[in-house]
């Protein structure tokens, strides 16, 4: 899922901080490399998708077409002995890496073999700091992300019911070995904050507390009602099966994690930023270039960040000098539209000129269930399966529904994270590559574009300058406060202070965001950082090709090749530079 504001983002929902992929073995000889490459790659993808059914429905969705036809239906194993034979498992991957021939590979190869081998560099270093990781949390945890999946689970065929439900009866199983994971944690001295912990439990008691008339029995109900080749009591027989795991296993799965959780409270001893942590700053350093996707210190990206900030600022100083009613403008202004299904049809039509034309798919647009707005994200696009990019989703928590709509709508659907995953898919990325997520690339994008749709919106010019302005601002404060916490060891007071020079005297809003941030570090930096980055890189090329360069052209450029760190794209986009003279 690609969400928006409060946001997350997880696309297929691996269970493990890293992924862990094993070599294949049994590699043909006498074959070209450029065979053997993709006899390796394929092989790794079709085995890894496998181990965990919901990663596999949701990139895959007629695995049969892809020759994986016999697998166990699981959410996926979470053992401390996967993690201790992760560097044993990554130092094989890379020596198995290292057995090809770059040079004899073609371009999209060589790209699919420098993203192994950067994520083979990247995890080996802090590859001992696995209980640094985190899966349980009340905006990104795995017990807020789960029903959502299961909800949207999609019924195909008959095998796919059967597999959801059988999906149902994991669910305790595997919470309990994430508990086991949180007791490991504790012991270490590294466990969450008790705050953390209050609003999980809150979360999941918010989840279960009305089990009958849990959503995902009705949503299931409606999706058995509409499968065709059932028989009525076939369909009766499926609901009840439901009902019954809802009511029992998942609620007790739930109510699990509330128990355990709430005797390790005050096992947390640190209520502060990683900072606090022995190799804390490491780990943060390691989330930035992983998740965000940049080799840039830390001190480059708060002098960059900054920087912006006081930009915005000296932009909307000087468009309220040159027009003084601006000010007062800003307390009426309204979007022309409103109307979520209008607006992604308006920014279909108003974003041809700047982007290449996107495949033609269908959109759903729905809202988040009651039961899950108070936690939920204020809007978050589903990613369809590679093989079924024509279907696509966008929820809207009503919670959170404000005049922003049609910049949140754009930053979901056209041209964000709806836009950039098709059209992306259809360019044919290999299939290896759907083993790795990239948050700053497609958080990057979404919010670029959000950023370029205040201009398309129908505001007044002045108005829309104004109000990207501020959002960048906000963003930024939000990614400069991230790194003061957890690089430099602000405490709540730092934050109060930093949010006072720019008039903000809320304690309750600053400690909403302090714990926030606390809780998934490097979280705004997905977003901020990552709008930063795509900016450098149009203004390089910019630069670069002067009269040559288009607007359209760039954007083609950034989704063809799609997720990626930075530094490797911007290596990419040098040579395509060169193509362009």
């Amino acid at each position: 899922m690609k969400g928006k504001s409060k946001k997350k983002r997880i696309l297929c929902l691996f269970l493990a901080c890293c992924l862990f992929l094993t070599g294949c073995s049994g590699i043909s000889f006498g074959k070209s490399e450029k065979d053997r490459f993709d006899e390796y790659t394929e092989g790794m993808f079709k085995e890894e998708i496998a181990q965990n059914t919901i990663n596999l429905h949701y990139t895959l969705a007629y695995p049969e077409n892809y020759g994986i036809t016999d697998y166990d239906v699981s959410l996926g194993e979470l053992s401390m002995a996967d993690f201790e034979d992760a560097k044993d498992e990554l130092e094989n991957m890379k020596k198995e890496l290292e057995g090809f021939n770059r040079e004899k590979l073609n371009d999209d190869q060589k790209l699919t073999y420098d993203l192994f081998m950067d994520y083979v560099d990247t995890e080996l270093p802090v590859v001992d700091l696995y209980l640094y990781a985190e899966f349980l949390s009340p905006l990104k945890g795995y017990q807020s992300s789960l029903p959502v999946l299961l909800a949207e689970y999609t019924f195909r065929t008959e095998k796919d019911i059967e597999d959801y439900l059988a999906l149902l009866e994991e669910i305790d199983d595997m919470f309990g070995d994430i508990m086991v994971f949180e007791k490991e944690k504790a012991k270490a001295g590294l466990f969450m904050p008790d705050f953390a912990i209050e609003g999980t439990i809150e979360q999941c008691e918010q989840f279960i507390e009305d089990p009958e008339n849990n959503y995902m029995i009705e949503v299931f109900n409606d999706k058995i009602d509409a499968f065709s080749g059932l028989s009525e009591e076939e369909k009766e027989d499926y609901k009840e099966r439901n009902k019954t795991l809802i009511t029992t296993e998942v609620v007790d799965g739930y109510q699990m994690l509330i128990d355990e959780l709430t005797d390790l409270k005050g096992s947390g001893v640190n209520e502060k930023g990683l900072y606090y942590y022995d190799d804390g700053i490491e780990y943060y350093e390691y989330l930035i270039r992983t998740g965000v996707g940049t080799d840039a210190s830390v001190e480059k990206l708060q002098d960059r960040t900054w920087d912006y900030i006081i930009s915005c600022f000296l932009n909307m100083y000087e468009c309220m000098e040159e027009n003084p009613d601006v000010y007062y403008e800003l307390d009426e202004y309204k979007y022309p539209l409103t109307d979520p299904d209008e607006i992604m049809q308006d920014l279909m039509e108003k974003t041809k000129e700047d982007f290449p034309a996107p495949p033609e798919v269908d959109y759903t647009i729905k809202y988040v269930h009651p039961s899950m707005e108070e936690h939920e994200s204020p809007a978050f696009y589903l990613t369809p399966p590679i093989d079924d990019i024509e279907n696509n989703v966008i929820y809207i928590n009503r919670k959170d529904l404000d005049e922003e709509i049609y910049t949140t709508i754009a930053h979901e659907g056209y041209p964000g994270h709806l836009y950039q995953t098709v059209s992306t898919s259809e360019h044919g990325l290999p299939l290896a590559r759907n083993l790795f997520s990239y948050s700053g690339y497609s958080e990057g994008w979404a919010t670029y574009v959000e950023m370029y749709s205040y201009s398309i919106s129908g505001l007044d010019e002045d108005i829309a300058n104004i109000l990207a302005w501020e959002n960048g601002v906000n963003l930024g404060i939000s990614a400069y406060i991230d790194m003061g916490i957890h690089y430099d060891g602000w405490d709540m007071d730092d934050v109060e202070e930093f949010l006072a020079d720019f008039g903000i005297d809320n304690e309750e809003a600053a400690g909403e965001i302090y714990e926030l941030i606390v809780e998934e570090p490097s979280y705004y930096l997905t977003y901020f950082i990552g709008y930063l980055e795509f900016l450098n890189l149009r203004d390089k090329a910019e630069k670069k090709l002067g009269e040559d360069f288009t607007l359209k052209d760039f954007h083609k450029f950034m989704i063809e090749i799609g997720p990626a760190p930075f530094y490797i794209i911007e290596d990419r986009m040098d040579d395509w530079m060169k193509g362009q003279k």
